[in-house]
């Protein structure tokens, strides 16, 4: 008697939970599953207070997320500054508060004097769109760029 009810529910519940699956497709645009992204540049400048670029200094963009089990770094690029202070770094995904730019002298005298660290918020409304996105999950393309002057070390 068991088995017979279990199968007469079973069969029922499949039959229920197929149309709702059918239901949610049924309209005339394809149903997608996925979370909104975009690639990201976030450039700029590093330079002295004296606004004299600054070479070598090693720029970062990290996600630090904290929570009660301890704080996770996800380290997304990494590049030094050219002659010219400037830096270049790519992120692809979604606009994130917890992406950080960190900005480390890391030669020391070599560049000009030792400098302090810094760590940066990236504000994206600052965003600039320079590429399209797909008209669906992919948003496009855009720079955000952010000038930085580092202090000297007492």
């Amino acid at each position: 008697m068991k088995v017979r009810f279990y199968r007469w529910y079973n069969a029922v519940l499949t039959v229920l939970l197929s149309m709702l699956g059918f239901g949610c497709s049924s309209s005339d645009e394809p149903v997608e599953y996925g979370t909104p992204h975009a690639d990201y540049i976030l450039k700029g400048q590093v330079t002295d207070e004296a606004g004299i670029p600054i070479k070598n200094i090693k720029t970062s963009a990290k996600m630090i997320i904290k929570s009660e089990a301890g704080v996770y770094i996800n380290d997304i690029s990494t590049v030094q500054t050219d002659e010219s202070g400037n830096y270049k770094l790519k992120y692809g995904g979604m606009a994130r508060s917890d992406l950080k730019i960190i900005l480390e002298d890391v030669d020391g005298e070599a560049n000009g004097g030792e400098f302090q660290s810094d760590t940066l918020d990236v504000d994206y409304a600052k965003a600039v769109k320079v590429g399209e996105g797909d008209n669906h999950w992919y948003g496009g393309k855009y720079e955000v760029t952010t000038d930085v002057k580092l202090k000297k070390k007492s």
